[in-house]
């Protein structure tokens, strides 16, 4: 059939090219006959142009070169134009430059006026990058015309250069060295222009990339230091000088700390009201969906809890500024309301697992005083002796007011064990803050209050997830969906919930710096390279592999209950599949994470074979025996199987081992490799019924037909014997003491096997009793023919 339509085809494309060609050679000799024929005569310069179309092609690639000409005379003039007030345009920058780099140079001991300088020079480049925009502009557009002539002179012939060509032909070479000389001209023009400030920009590009290298460390410096030695008077009488550098430090940080111009105003009030907007439509469509209004603690969480987050996540959102960093003081404020809403949405979904509770106030805020008087210390740049006797006085007031609560508790654990702690803590920060590591016992007791305030919003976050589930569970419609969804976003959530609670990092002074380098640098082991942020999506993975793999687990154990339809015997090696699958992806994530390629587990594939070839091979076959167990479905979870001589109940198949539980309630876990290679007999494989044998020998005076009508009437009244197959007797044998008999039935059960066949026994002994049928058991008859020691009778003496 193809070979025939094939045939047809080119039979029809034969056709069409002889139409077209007779059809042509009609219009060829018919060219100048007929009405209207001379109207339908084209010139002579416009049939000679259709006869040679290259010539029209040549026409169009010199007139380009003409129009480039022109071209090229108008950006020269616009060349001198654009450059001849550049100077003084680019001066007052030029001059902030330099003042700069020098700032740079004297505070590059000091991380938070080097930090100052770092974000002046951005607004710097970024100002001058505008002013000389129109000029770039334009040399980027003559730098692309004298590339296009450029690569038409590369494109000549080296023997027309030669002298070698017509007359038109040199007179569009010589266009060409025209236009590229033109464009050159006008580049070096620009050039020459832009080389100081370009150079000069080149600088505080390499001064902003130094302080963004050196920023990281020298806040570690200024974070983590030696003890201050706060007795000393000459260390107190530095203080007036040091707060004189205070004031002139906030003075550099002011445009490093909030907005300062008209734009930078408008741009992050725009982004907050934005972001306000949006997370207040968030948290409505959420109100919706929970209904929790009927509690307080609801009520509360809509009112008070979202709110606050929602306006500390809008400030966050606002002080981003137009280079991508932040604006510290927006950040930080962001980050109170963050916390103070976390407060109040961790002790509201307390009260929501505890409705019983009548206290409205979370205990937590004791702990707020001391943690925000720290934030609010580390983020100033005051001394470090000013900043040391602050808190030493703020510590000993916690001490007397933790002293006065003593006594008062919560109904609930957790958080009157965090609330007994808090003396502990401070007791040890006193400790520190008095051999002058102060900034130590701040960082703790932020430590403290951090991971407190997870802790109660992940118990709560818990219990409110708990009743979302149920709540889902008696809707109807998209349940399974909706908690599958659940299912994975629980543990981000809670994650996500943790590091909120963290946020107070990113907001001090220096923290994005050091996070960026100390999250992002990572570490080397070997040849591979990972960081912070490698080991957080590993982590992330693999809690989102093990939900996928309870997940789909918990859903293939539904689907025979669901569809009867379905096999449950397939369910478990599904399972076995699934789970090795999802954890064989996890794992080709995390190696990937960390770097490693394709060559990388080549080597650790060959360095595994040469393991398994001499120490691991029982492992490695046991495990490829159990595969092929579990899906060549040769054994099943509650067969019955022999193997070496034991018997017993396959309970759970595993890559390893298999365990078999016998009937004295032993459980044997018997190595995969043994199925495989040795003999094995399945009693239920094909289905749970199974024949049992009966061996049944009568006295010799017995009547054969009465023994085995007796024993077949008995075999069919007991309840486990199966009518079909029916029960059978077979005479086997006459034997030395008596007539045998074998009774064969199938039992409905493999287990039910002893107790059927015992019940038959008692019910055979019973019924020939009655009918005084003898059970023969072995006898022997013994014949003496002469005692031995005996004497023969002989004749008598008279």
């Amino acid at each position: 059939m193809c070979a025939l339509l094939h045939r047809l085809g080119a039979a029809f494309l034969y056709f069409l090219l002889i139409s077209v060609w007779l059809g042509g050679l009609a219009q060829a000799d018919n060219g100048g006959g007929g009405p209207g024929a001379q109207a339908d005569q084209p010139t002579a310069p416009a049939a000679e142009a259709e006869a040679d179309p290259w010539k029209t092609v040549w026409a169009g690639q010199s007139g380009m070169l003409d129009e480039i000409n022109l071209k090229a005379e108008s950006l020269k003039a616009k060349a001198v134009e654009l450059t001849s007030g550049l100077n003084e345009k680019t001066r007052p920058y030029e001059e902030e430059g330099q003042r700069l780099l020098v700032l740079a140079n004297t505070f590059k001991a000091w991380p938070n006026s080097l930090e100052a300088v770092r974000g002046r020079i951005i607004s710097a480049t970024l100002k001058s990058q505008q002013v000389l925009e129109p000029v770039m502009q334009a040399r980027g557009e003559v730098e692309t015309l004298f590339t296009r002539v450029q690569r038409l002179s590369e494109n000549l012939p080296e023997e027309m250069r030669r002298g070698d060509s017509s007359a038109e032909m040199q007179n569009y070479i010589k266009n060409i060295d025209l236009a590229q000389a033109s464009l050159a001209t006008i580049l070096a023009r620009y050039d020459n222009a832009l080389a100081p400030f370009q150079a000069m920009l080149g600088r505080l590009q390499t001064t902003r990339d130094s302080i963004g290298e050196s920023l990281p460390l020298l806040w570690t410096d200024y974070y983590i230091h030696g003890p201050v030695h706060w007795l000393s008077p000459d260390n107190w009488g530095k203080i007036p000088q040091q707060m004189g550098y205070f004031t002139q430090i906030m003075r550099l940080r002011l445009p490093v700390e909030m907005p300062v111009t008209r734009v930078q105003w408008s741009t992050a009030c725009l982004r907050f009201v934005l972001s306000l907007g949006f997370t207040c439509i968030l948290a409505s469509l959420l109100r919706r969906r929970l209904k929790v209004e009927s509690d307080p603690a609801g009520r509360h969480i809509f009112r008070v809890s979202l709110p606050c987050l929602c306006l500390g996540l809008s400030l966050v959102c606002g002080s981003l500024s137009e280079t991508g960093d932040f604006f510290r003081l927006p950040l930080s404020l962001g980050n109170l309301f963050i916390l103070g809403g976390q407060i109040f949405l961790a002790w509201d979904l307390r009260l929501l697992q505890y409705p019983d509770h009548i206290l409205t106030r979370s205990p937590f805020w004791r702990l707020t005083l001391p943690t925000f008087c720290a934030y609010a210390l580390l983020y100033l740049p005051l001394t470090k002796l000013l900043t040391l006797f602050i808190w030493l006085v703020l510590i000993i007031v916690c001490l007397a007011a933790a002293h006065g609560r003593k006594g008062r508790a919560t109904a609930l654990t957790f958080e009157n064990s965090a609330l007994e702690w808090e003396n502990v803590i401070l007791w040890i920060g006193l400790g520190l803050t008095l051999t002058g590591l102060h900034t130590y016992s701040m960082a703790l007791s932020m430590f403290y209050f951090s991971v407190s305030l997870a802790l109660q919003l992940c118990f709560g976050g818990i219990a409110l997830i708990g009743r979302i589930n149920e709540i889902l569970t008696q809707e109807e419609n998209g349940s399974a969906i909706s908690r599958l969804l659940l299912a994975l976003i629980a543990p981000m959530a809670l994650a996500v919930a943790v590091a909120s609670v963290l946020l107070w990092i990113c907001t001090l002074p220096g923290g994005l710096d050091m996070l960026r380098h100390y999250g992002l640098q990572g570490m080397n082991v070997g040849a591979t390279r990972f960081n912070l942020i490698h080991v957080i999506l590993i982590l992330s993975a693999f809690y989102i592999t093990r939900i996928a793999v309870d997940i789909g687990s918990s859903f293939l154990d539904r689907l025979p209950r669901q569809n009867p339809h379905i096999d449950a015997t397939l369910i478990p090696p599904l399972q076995t599949a699934l789970t090795y699958a999802l954890w064989c992806v996890f794992s080709l994530f995390a190696l990937r994470s960390l770097g490693m390629g394709l060559s990388n587990l080549a080597m650790v594939a060959g360095g595994l074979s040469v393991g398994i070839g001499f120490g691991m091979q029982t492992i490695v076959n046991n495990f490829i025996s159990g595969l092929i167990l579990i899906f060549s479905r040769t054994l099943q979870a509650g067969d019955v199987v022999e193997v070496g001589g034991t018997a017993g109940v396959v309970r759970k198949i595993s890559v390893r081992a298999t365990m078999v539980e016998t009937y004295d309630n032993a459980l044997i876990f018997v190595p995969n490799s043994e199925f495989v290679s040795s003999r094995l007999v399945n009693w239920t494989r094909n289905n749970r019924s199974a024949r049992c044998q009966i061996k049944i020998g009568v006295a010799y005076d017995s009547d054969v037909k009465t023994v085995m009508q007796l024993l077949l009437d008995i075999a069919g009244k007991h309840p486990h014997v199966l009518n079909k197959p029916a029960p059978s007797v077979i005479f086997t044998d006459f034997g030395p003491n008596a007539l045998d008999f074998v009774l064969r039935i199938w039992i409905r059960d493999y287990d039910l096997i002893a107790t059927a066949s015992s019940d038959i026994r008692q019910e055979v002994d019973t019924e020939f009793r009655a009918q005084g049928i003898e059970i023969a058991f072995p006898q022997l008859d013994v014949h003496v023919k002469e005692l031995p020691g005996s004497v023969r009778p002989g004749p008598q003496p008279e």
